[in-house]
């Protein structure tokens, strides 16, 4: 029987869009007779996550979470817990980071010695240089990968500008988007008022997200005037911060906090635009969500965003994260209001082009772990 062991390193939050590739790839195996293994981070709200885990045959060994392991006691539970984790009796082993440095960090940065064959997943980038001691073991790390396996090609670009390593073997993924892909276009909805709707999905934080300075940029007296509103769905650190904010600037009436939602396809289908002008991002699924449910995207020239999101195509690219630079690109929407579900389509139709029928046999591909069935 085939092996395979799932071992992600998020821990900063309960669940998140960077883990949905590796979920469903083990539930894939499981459910097709692969003998799957599964560690994770133990975190409140994954208990359906792990329960779906299990019921597709998985083997799940959790870790302590976050909050679990701040204290020296904790820490000592977690190396035995990691040293009793059962590597060395599967074929292959799948690590996922929720950024691109979490495999030189913690009790968890000489794993790879212990793995027959592995490939290891990039979910983020930043420029961060890495210290001698962890440039040599992140050397080690890819040189000896199977894989290297980003969700977005300029991860690998980023790493070899600022620390001067070329990553061997490169692959990019597409992470799988949460909801049953669209047949065809999915058609505007309006309000009696004929509101446009905005809509963000990330996490409220904004030295990642920069939703401070969306606000900021809608607070412009022009902006009150006008007929829209701005949906953030997503939950985090910078909530009561962002609340605040809203209610510092006026904008109550337009700005609405909703919190996390799992039903994305219900908030993409009353909203008419995505917004995703951040700092950091690689290649977010809300990106390719809104464009499989037709919706044209707002984003900044970060990850590869700019590789699906055309100007005045299927929506525009603001070069800058600054409230000036996303009021002008805002503006462009705004002039260009009537051609919004034209340029909707435009995403659907780029959607449908590039990425895969199956994203999971397609990474399980990459990874050398099956042939690709898509």
């Amino acid at each position: 029987m085939r092996s395979v062991f799932f071992l992600s390193l998020m821990n900063s939050d309960s669940w998140g869009g960077s883990e949905e590739i590796w979920f469903r790839s083990a539930s894939y195996l499981a459910q097709r007779g692969f003998k799957t293994g599964v560690c994770c981070f133990n975190w409140p709200g994954k208990e359906n996550k792990l329960d779906q885990l299990r019921e597709a045959g998985c083997k799940l060994y959790l870790l302590p979470g976050r909050n679990e392991a701040r204290s020296f006691l904790k820490k000592i539970k977690l190396n035995a817990a990691i040293r009793k984790l059962p590597i060395e009796d599967y074929d292959n082993v799948i690590i996922n980071q929720g950024g691109w440095k979490d495999i030189v960090h913690g009790p968890l940065k000489k794993i790879y010695g212990r793995c027959k064959s592995y490939s290891v997943i990039y979910h983020n980038y930043d420029r961060e240089k890495l210290s001698p001691i962890k440039k040599k073991l992140f050397q080690k790390w890819v040189s000896n990968a199977n894989a290297n396996i980003g969700d977005a090609a300029r991860i690998f670009s980023v790493i070899a500008e600022v620390n001067s390593i070329v990553i061997p073997k490169q692959q990019v993924l597409f992470n799988p988007i949460t909801f049953a892909r669209p047949a065809g276009y999915t058609p505007f909805k309006y309000d009696n008022n004929n509101t446009l709707h905005f809509i963000m999905l990330a996490q409220l934080d904004i030295e990642r997200k920069a939703q401070d300075l969306l606000i900021k940029a809608l607070s412009n007296e022009k902006w009150k005037t006008r007929n829209w509103k701005l949906y953030f769905y997503g939950k985090g650190k910078d909530e009561a911060h962002l609340l605040n904010l809203i209610e510092s600037s006026d904008l109550t009436d337009k700005i609405f906090l909703k919190g996390y939602s799992p039903k994305v396809p219900d908030g993409l289908a009353w909203s008419h635009v995505l917004l995703q002008l951040t700092h950091m991002d690689a290649m977010p699924i809300a990106v390719t969500e809104a464009m499989a449910m037709s919706r044209p995207v707002i984003a900044s020239n970060v990850g590869d965003m700019p590789l699906w999101i055309s100007d005045n195509v299927n929506g525009w690219i603001a070069n800058e994260v600054t409230s000036e630079a996303i009021d002008l690109v805002l503006e462009k929407a705004w002039q260009n209001r009537n051609r919004l579900e034209e340029m909707g389509r435009g995403s659907f139709d780029i959607f449908t082009k590039k990425y895969p029928v199956d994203p999971v046999s397609y990474f399980l591909n990459i990874a050398g772990i099956i042939a690709n069935e898509s």
